[in-house]
């Protein structure tokens, strides 16, 4: 109780150092010595505090069993065989696939869909047909199909190539040393959802030979499916199911060729990326204020007559009175509306000046300002306004280019930003808020970045531009390009 009388103490001390401030329609004198340090009215995050000492008497303890269904993301790899063997048993394939894709497609979870993408490498025999014949099949450079229909569209192309083979053992390892070599097929995320499940399911109606233009050997290539997580399940006729058993993976499954709805035995691949799991969640509960910021809905400076909104961010969410009082420096220049929740104030402008929005949190004290500038006629001062990551739009996100060739990465502000606004308004606000801009390529030997931008392709692969923004204020965000090199 010590600490919280010398806590209360402490903000009752700053608040009695705050000058003539206005609170809606009452405007109250306070007077501090000279020498007396007010700066805390600047501040946008809290007041010094002891937060330790209070945090152990405001804390409440909660355990309680958590249930929660999880769609984790997956990339399937469809190896089909491709020679003439397997004419009989193409269409079935073709139906099969289209079915299991259809599934995952309008699967979902809590309204969640699924994050599948889906890949299609179809294999003929390199002995006979050719080191050219194994084929990985992209979308605009991507080996990654995204919807049921781009699959469809594949299995077709596959379909009218069935041919060729020679001896019935054809070279599956051809096909799954392409998958398993990084440069050849890329299984890397650019979102949050990196760590993806991988399944490669091989589609043939024969043995398979070891000949490859990788150089594995039987124990090389299981080497490294298992050291990918790569899971590999066959659909092959039943007569060869002895011969797949070290491929196949500690998640993957056998089943007929045969079938007419061996689609069904690939659902159950689904159980992987679909789970309901059940956890102890013990949690420590924050019940007061620790910080309070203020925001602003649209520009900082406004005409008079003209309004804007502020906003006041209570951290944590936990706390049991988040709750405001707002404070106009200057009511002349500027005039307060309270929300009923006292989180949200309109700010609307008398007479041209800059004045200051105070936000104070009734829980505890904690303080965060707003400085609003107010002009008559003509167009707003050239001032700094509050941008976020969505008001900044850096093009393209995607390119896919040939080796050779080069294009330029763009930044500028976003059309919805841009909206209702001149150019030489536009270019103002461009030139007070942006510092600096600078590019960086993940994998320069790919595709190269210079320092305005213009990307040069190097060679066949896969590279990300970050496009690193910093504002005036020293904020930063970093913007993705992605480059597919032909």
């Amino acid at each position: 109780m010590k600490k919280l009388k010398f806590l209360l103490t402490g903000l009752l001390c700053v608040t009695l150092s705050i000058p003539s401030i206005h609170i809606g329609a009452f405007t109250i004198n306070r007077h501090s010595p000279e020498s007396e340090d007010t700066s805390d009215m600047e501040e946008s995050s809290s007041l010094d505090t002891k937060e330790e000492e209070v945090e152990k008497e405001i804390k409440e303890d909660i355990t309680h069993i958590e249930t929660s269904n999880i769609v984790e993301p997956a990339d399937i790899v469809f190896v089909i065989d491709s020679t003439g063997s397997m004419a009989p048993y193409i269409q079935n394939v073709a139906d099969n696939v289209k079915a299991f894709s259809e599934y995952l497609e309008n699967k979902k979870v809590d309204g969640k869909a699924v994050d599948v993408r889906m890949g299609v490498v179809d294999y003929k025999d390199i002995t006979c047909d050719g080191k050219d014949s194994t084929i990985i099949h992209t979308i605009d450079g991507n080996p990654w199909h995204k919807t049921t229909a781009q699959l469809v569209e594949t299995l077709g192309i596959v379909k009218s190539s069935v041919d060729g083979g020679g001896d019935e053992p054809e070279t599956l390892f051809d096909a799954l040393g392409y998958i398993t070599d990084e440069k050849s097929f890329d299984f890397s995320r650019t979102s949050e959802s990196d760590n993806a499940h991988k399944f490669v399911i091989v589609l043939t109606d024969a043995n398979y030979k070891t000949e490859n233009t990788f150089d594995l050997t039987k124990e090389t290539l299981i080497s490294k499916l298992k050291k990918q997580m790569i899971n590999t399940s066959v659909i092959t006729s039943k007569r060869h199911f002895s011969a797949y058993t070290d491929l196949i993976g500690s998640e993957g499954i056998t089943t007929d060729i045969n079938s007419k709805t061996f689609s069904d035995d690939l659902i159950k691949l689904a159980d992987v990326i679909f789970k309901t799991i059940e956890k102890e969640v013990h949690e420590e509960i924050i019940t007061v204020v620790k910080s309070i910021k203020v925001t602003c809905t649209g520009e900082n400076t406004i005409k008079v007559g003209n309004s804007a909104t502020l906003n006041a961010i209570i951290k944590p969410e936990t706390a049991d009175d988040k709750t405001v009082s707002w404070i106009v420096e200057d009511n002349s220049i500027a005039s307060i509306d309270v929300s009923a929740d006292t989180m949200t104030c309109t700010v609307t402008g008398e007479k041209a000046g800059t004045t200051k929005i105070t936000a104070i949190s009734n829980n505890e004290g904690f303080m965060g300002s707003y400085t609003i500038t107010v002009f008559e006629g003509g167009s707003a001062p050239s001032l700094a306004i509050e941008l976020g990551s969505e008001d900044i739009s850096v093009t393209p996100s995607k390119k896919t280019i040939a080796k050779g060739k080069n294009f330029m990465i763009k930044a500028a502000l976003s059309k919805r930003f841009q909206a209702d606004k001149e150019t030489e308004e536009i270019n103002d606000i461009w030139e007070n808020n942006i510092d600096s801009i600078t590019y960086r390529s993940t994998k320069s030997n790919i595709a190269s970045v210079n320092k305005n931008g213009k990307v040069t392709a190097k060679k066949k692969g896969k590279a990300i531009i970050k496009t690193n923004v910093v504002l005036a204020d020293g904020t930063d965000f970093t913007y993705k390009t992605i480059v597919y090199v032909k």
